[in-house]
């Protein structure tokens, strides 16, 4: 079976093509202000059909519809512009306008946020989303690590749980002792405890590791992302390991651009901004449902583990992985109390999820 190869790909937002104007920001009087476009380019290491992608699609449009078309935005997918690993510093030094991000890439540039790839925290991806919203309105600290890398954060995208997707079948965590399995971030340390031994790969490398036999699994994305990817050909056996979200996504814009934008579209950018959630949730469950018939039609097989070994699992390991995110946090150098920002999210945790109504994909489609 051939590899599967992605191409960049640059897309236009709706009436994207329209070149007046100039991109970034300015000075000028208000009367120039009023009749300046803003021509900007969204660097994003995402293929265009992941549920992130279409939702940041839908939202460029009603930015560019809010802003009566003065805002527009050119999208630049699978690292057409930058690399993910470069793309928050890209967005901060300008080479791109904005950039659509993981945490779990910049583990020194954003030890506070890397809270969110903590397993066992939380499965609910909206949540997630409102208490980093809620962080970024109300923490200076933790609002202060993005404005150090030159980026203002538009929108909080949270990612469903860690799914794996397995070479041969599994049921327990014991069926899993000595493989192989692409790990990301604190979701690692969480799957050597439980006898894996996790690999650090880039998720462009992770079909072709499959079918050569390198790795036996992989995670650090979702149901959804793995069959983006059509691991499924590859790895056909899914396993819901109840270990929770791994990472946090986000939109940015560079800072200074922001700063320079007038009042009036920025207000309008905030306020499309925060609807995205309900867009991209909306957007999720439709591609998590073609995620599941894929899977299905592909023959594969989903197992979810056992709740109590769940549980046992995340008592064994939680207080490790958090002392592991707390040492981060102090040798960062931020001159934040670690243990105090920790209860701050997980008290915005348990406020959400009280409203919160996501059951997790893989759970969903077991019983199908």
């Amino acid at each position: 079976m051939m590899k599967k190869r992605f191409v960049p790909i640059a897309v236009l937002s709706a009436a994207a093509l329209a070149l007046t104007g100039c991109t970034g920001g300015g000075g000028g009087d208000a009367a120039e202000d009023s009749d300046k476009v803003y021509n900007l380019k969204l660097a994003s290491y995402q293929p265009p059909g992941a549920a992130e992608a279409v939702a940041t699609g839908k939202w460029a449009e009603q930015v560019e519809e809010a802003t009566d078309g003065r805002v527009k935005i050119e999208f630049f997918f699978q690292e057409g512009l930058l690399p993910g690993a470069e793309t928050l510093q890209g967005v901060g030094d300008g080479r791109a306008d904005l950039g659509y991000i993981a945490d779990a890439y910049y583990p020194n540039e954003l030890p506070l946020t890397n809270i969110a790839g903590l397993p066992f925290a939380t499965s609910s991806p909206e949540a997630q989303g409102h208490a980093f919203k809620d962080l970024y309105a109300e923490n200076e600290a933790f609002k202060q690590e993005w404005e150090n890398q030159g980026v203002h954060v538009l929108i909080w995208a949270p990612v469903p749980p860690n799914a794996v997707a397995l070479k041969d079948p599994a049921e327990n965590l014991d069926d899993l002792d000595g493989r192989k399995i692409r790990a990301i971030g604190f979701s690692a340390e969480a799957f050597q405890e439980a006898g894996m031994t996790p690999v650090a790969i880039s998720q462009s490398e992770v079909y072709e590791s499959l079918q050569r036999g390198v790795i036996d699994g992989t995670s650090g994305g979702s149901f959804d992302i793995l069959t983006d990817r059509d691991y499924q050909e590859v790895a056909p056996h899914f396993m819901d390991l109840r270990s929770g979200n791994y990472a946090l996504t986000m939109n940015v814009i560079n800072k200074r651009l922001w700063d320079e934008l007038p009042a009036d579209l920025q207000g309008a950018i905030t306020e499309v901004s925060d609807g995205y959630l309900d867009t991209y949730l909306e957007t999720l469950y439709e591609h998590e449902d073609a995620a599941c018939d894929k899977l299905l039609d592909a023959g594969g097989t989903i197992t979810i583990l056992d709740e109590a070994e769940a549980d046992d699992w995340a008592d064994r390991t939680k207080d490790q992985v958090k002392e592991s995110w707390m040492q981060a946090v102090n040798s960062s150098g931020a001159g934040v109390d670690a243990e105090s920002f920790y209860e701050d999210y997980m008290s915005a945790l348990e406020t959400h999820e009280a409203d919160a109504s996501y059951e997790p994909a893989l759970q969903r489609c077991a019983v199908r």
